[in-house]
């Protein structure tokens, strides 16, 4: 009798060309005692309004409407809601299980297997995952001082007749830059010219310091003929644990993206779209923004400071969760890396985010997380990370 086991189980192309998340293998490392961690990408538990959820959470318990099937573009009232908080119109709202499931529907709306889609050299890998799951390549654009470069754009549709790009152009992870408004505009005009969809992942728009970012590409694509699809969260505004994301479609691809949503899940938890809703209808989200951006302001300077006065080039950002840094070059990066971790101290190694080959210039890169340590860990954390610098250049 022949038996199956893991590695003789016959998989898909796609399944068997998934990779294991990078940032997912440093868990085991954050996970041991004494261990600091700049390497994960998590909103902090302060910035989280426990005592405004809950009182959601009881009152949503109490509607009969949260513990049953619903519309698969959400509930008509969380969407009106959240349309008022995008600019948007409710018809152009649909709900989907975080962010990243949007970014997965919309791939497999506007892509067949084989095609290409455009994407910054610096990525988060997750959503490298979401390409490979899809079947499609992932083509990097290289970047410049203003973000994606135009001129490279340009050259990369003509040559590999893309359809779709993506990219997160307000405080971008890894790199926490903002693409400027003209920009923006640039950018628009020449995937409108050349018919190229785009997808704008956008959960970061929130969390501005001091003065809001340039209008979304979303809001700024109407007057351009430029189509877009954006990606919102409740996660880093919120609460992650609700897994409450929203897509903003045009009117002619949202019926296509709720029928790819309704063959994927059916719906959204219905549970968490009502302790949403209730909790945006409280009026206490608006007041608790501000609380999470002071605190996150705080936060990035605390530990910008600290890695420039660690010998690292580690410019500030003006809003996010993520401070982009480049290494010393004196440094041997594995050296560095291997040398913070018995300091005690652990970052995400700019590899992990390459879109292409990890052995560029991406290397010499790290990604650090202001959001989710306090200042006094900070301020260890940057002082580990100093004689970690020390200890490497010897």
């Amino acid at each position: 009798m022949t038996y199956l086991t893991p590695h003789t189980i016959p998989l898909s192309r796609a399944a068997a060309a998934l990779q294991d998340n990078p940032l997912r293998a440093l868990y085991p490392l954050a996970a041991r005692d004494g261990m600091i961690s700049l390497a994960n990408g998590h909103p902090s538990p302060d910035a989280c309004d426990h005592f405004g959820l809950r009182n959601a959470l009881d009152a949503a318990a109490a509607d009969p409407m949260a513990w049953r099937y619903g519309p698969t573009a959400g509930d008509p009232r969380l969407r009106r809601a959240l349309a008022d908080l995008s600019g948007a119109q409710p018809d152009n709202v649909i709900l989907t299980s975080g962010a990243q499931q949007g970014i997965d529907l919309a791939v497999r709306t506007l892509c067949d297997p084989g095609d290409t889609v455009l994407v910054p050299e610096a990525l988060y890998p997750a959503t490298l995952s979401v390409l490979t799951a899809c079947g499609v390549t992932a083509l990097p654009v290289s970047e410049d001082t203003d973000g994606l470069c135009l001129e490279a754009l340009d050259q990369a549709i003509q040559d590999s007749k893309a359809r779709v790009l993506y990219l997160t152009p307000t405080f971008g992870n890894p790199t926490g830059s903002v693409l400027s408004e003209d920009h923006r505009g640039a950018l628009l005009a020449l995937c409108a010219r050349m018919g190229v969809s785009i997808l704008e992942d956008d959960p970061y728009r929130d969390l501005w310091f001091a003065v809001p970012p340039p209008p979304s590409l979303w809001e700024m694509a109407g007057d351009r003929g430029a189509r877009v699809i954006a990606f919102r969260s409740c996660s880093k505004s919120i609460a992650p644990g609700l897994r409450i994301g929203w897509m903003l479609a045009p009117h002619e691809l949202a019926p296509h993206l709720t029928a790819m949503k309704q063959a994927s899940d059916l719906q959204s938890s219905g549970t968490a779209q009502m302790v949403a809703l209730t909790y945006l209808s409280s009026g206490r989200f608006d007041d608790w923004l501000i609380k999470v951006r002071a605190l996150y302001r705080r936060r990035h300077d605390a530990l910008q400071t600290g890695l420039v006065a660690a010998g690292f080039d580690a410019p500030a950002v003006t809003g996010g969760m993520f401070l982009w840094a480049q290494l010393p070059k004196q440094i041997d990066m594995a050296r560095l890396f291997e040398s913070a971790v018995a300091q005690g101290v652990l970052y995400a190694p700019g590899a992990a985010f390459a879109a292409s080959s990890p052995d560029g210039e991406i290397a010499r890169y790290a990604r650090f997380c202001f959001a989710s340590n306090g200042l006094e860990r900070l301020k260890q954390a940057t002082d580990r990370l100093a004689d970690a610098v020390r200890l490497s250049a010897q």
